[in-house]
């Protein structure tokens, strides 16, 4: 009897696995469409003293639906000026694991970007995750680079990890960030930021949080980027 019920079990779970999506995504256009209208996700924000910003094509990353990206903003920091992240273009996204249910479910090894896949595992627990960024193909946001932070609690909590790259020769797919410990119920925001503000200071299409294959956050990230953990306060 003890038997059955641990196959039963078994099978369930089996099951739930099968089933079950994989990763969420914040896209910053919800509406599907490359038409210069942005129907802005609800976990998607202006940060500092940013309100807007431009609209372009959409990134043809995997998960992505064709919706609008956008660029640049209205930060009031001056081009040339030293990076603020009060008054750069800033560009926020929420995620609270186990609240935000998973909206992406790639099998196991599809292609992210030309070197790394999704592994098919079911967010939404306290997990290690990679968290991911796309924005279209692009030789002219400025060299100056573009910051992303990882908060615990929201703007103001504790950073988890900060990475600046420059954003021009990525081909539009998925750039993985970083990895960082996420915990259930826990409020998280990722925040980008321009180094410097130009006309096209950044771009952004979507942003995604998954958990990796166990054992993949022990490997360095792609492009040089090394483990990033939790820092204890």
């Amino acid at each position: 009897m003890r038997t059955t019920h641990l196959l039963s079990a078994l099978a369930i779970a089996l099951g739930s696995a099968t089933a079950a999506n994989a990763a969420f995504v914040i896209e910053i256009d919800t509406d599907g469409l490359d038409d210069g209208t942005l129907t802005f996700s609800p976990n998607f924000s202006f940060g500092g003293d940013t309100t807007t910003a431009s609209q372009s094509a959409p990134s043809v990353a995997v998960g992505t639906t064709g919706g609008d990206s956008i660029f640049g903003g209205d930060g009031s920091n001056a081009n040339g000026n030293a990076y603020d992240p009060a008054t750069a273009d800033t560009y926020l996204y929420s995620y609270t694991p186990g609240t935000d249910a998973d909206n992406f479910s790639p099998a196991a090894g599809t292609a992210l970007n030309q070197n790394l896949a999704a592994s098919g595992i079911a967010g939404g627990g306290s997990d290690t995750y990679a968290i991911w960024a796309t924005w279209p193909l692009t030789t002219n946001v400025n060299p100056a680079g573009v910051t992303y932070d990882l908060f615990e609690g929201g703007i103001g909590g504790t950073n988890i990890f900060s990475t600046t790259i420059d954003q021009n020769g990525n081909d539009g797919t998925w750039v993985r960030l970083g990895y960082a410990d996420l915990t259930a119920g826990t409020d998280y925001v990722l925040r980008q930021t321009a180094q410097q503000n130009s006309f096209v200071s950044q771009r952004a299409a979507a942003v995604m949080f998954e958990i990796p294959e166990p054992g993949t956050a022990a490997v360095l990230g792609l492009g040089g980027l090394a483990l990033l953990r939790r820092r204890t306060a």
